[in-house]
């Protein structure tokens, strides 16, 4: 019985370290007094740029892979949209919900200015 214990407890916890790996936190490419670069990976059902309603200063969207996103404005409107990998666009200061709601993870990145 002990040892269907300890082997039950190794199962879990194995199952909780590769949840964790799939999960990539952001990760700051460039950071000066110039411009900060972050690239974020979302898997399916899960926040794109941040989780939950979220602000970001104006900023240079990059999208590293093809992404079917939801997103829900400070004003509560939701669209959702079917971006290609290469799509490029310029995002004043806002407040958001970005949720990737499709069937493959997605990669992006966020360049902000700073003056």
């Amino acid at each position: 019985m002990k040892k269907i214990a300890i082997l039950f407890s190794l199962f879990i916890c194995f199952i909780a370290m590769r949840a964790s790996a799939q999960t990539e936190q952001p990760k700051v490419l460039v950071d000066n007094d110039k411009m900060k670069v972050t690239q974020y990976y979302s898997l399916p059902g899960e926040g794109v740029c941040g989780k939950g309603k979220h602000s970001h200063p104006a900023h240079l969207t990059v999208l590293l892979t093809d992404a079917d996103v939801t997103i829900t404005g400070a004003d509560g409107k939701t669209i959702t949209q079917k971006v290609p990998a290469g799509t490029s666009f310029w995002s004043d200061a806002e407040t958001h919900e970005v949720i990737n709601s499709g069937k493959l993870p997605m990669k992006v990145l966020i360049i902000e200015t700073k003056k």
